[in-house]
């Protein structure tokens, strides 16, 4: 059985970012979003129309996306909270000049994401940004020997809820499959003719 879910929003489990961009007041500044997804090196990310960063970003054509871990937790959050405020400053966020914009990248947050924006559409109070990723960086510590990505070393904070309430959600190496393996084991356990769909 289902039953309607009545609500205003429905968050089903997106990634927290914080986003660097120029702050004509402040040089530079960051806020809280959870609203993205990425396609190869197109990222596209939602705010609400009222937004600074929104008119920042308008006018500066760029941003970096900072995707924090639980230790940065509490920058995330005041950085969501806080509004027309220096927030590097008084936060004391420690950054660096992103390489190929003009924008601010988080040293705390173990992946950067460089960002051109390419397009903008407004849709009713939201302002969506379609960009281009002109550069990623990664800590050290999420390379394998062989110099590829560590998936399983790396520990977003999900964004889950509804309206009425929003929870922080934690990924952890135990829970983790490799793609495909579902399938894989389907056909163990059926028949190697097994087919998904």
């Amino acid at each position: 059985m289902k039953q309607a879910l009545e609500t205003e929003k429905l968050y089903y489990g997106f990634p927290i970012f914080i986003l660097g961009y120029k702050d004509e007041a402040f040089s530079y500044n960051i806020t809280t979003a959870s609203s993205s997804y990425s396609l190869g090196d197109m990222v596209v990310i939602g705010l609400f129309e009222g937004n600074n960063a929104v008119r920042q970003i308008q006018k500066s054509g760029s941003f970096t996306l900072n995707i924090p871990e639980r230790k940065e937790a509490l920058i995330m959050e005041s950085a969501g909270f806080m509004t027309g405020q220096d927030k590097l400053s008084e936060l004391s966020v420690s950054y660096s000049q992103a390489e190929t914009i003009d924008a601010p990248l988080l040293t705390a947050c173990p992946i950067n994401l460089e960002c051109q924006v390419e397009t903008v559409q407004q849709w009713e109070h939201y302002v969506n940004f379609t960009a281009r990723i002109t550069k990623r960086w990664a800590d050290d510590r999420l390379f394998d020997e062989k110099g590829y990505f560590r998936s399983t070393d790396f520990h977003p904070l999900i964004y889950m809820g509804d309206s009425k309430k929003r929870i922080y959600r934690y990924l952890d190496e135990e829970d983790s499959d490799q793609s495909g393996s579902f399938i894989k084991k389907a056909r163990k356990k059926y028949d190697k003719n097994f087919r998904a769909g």
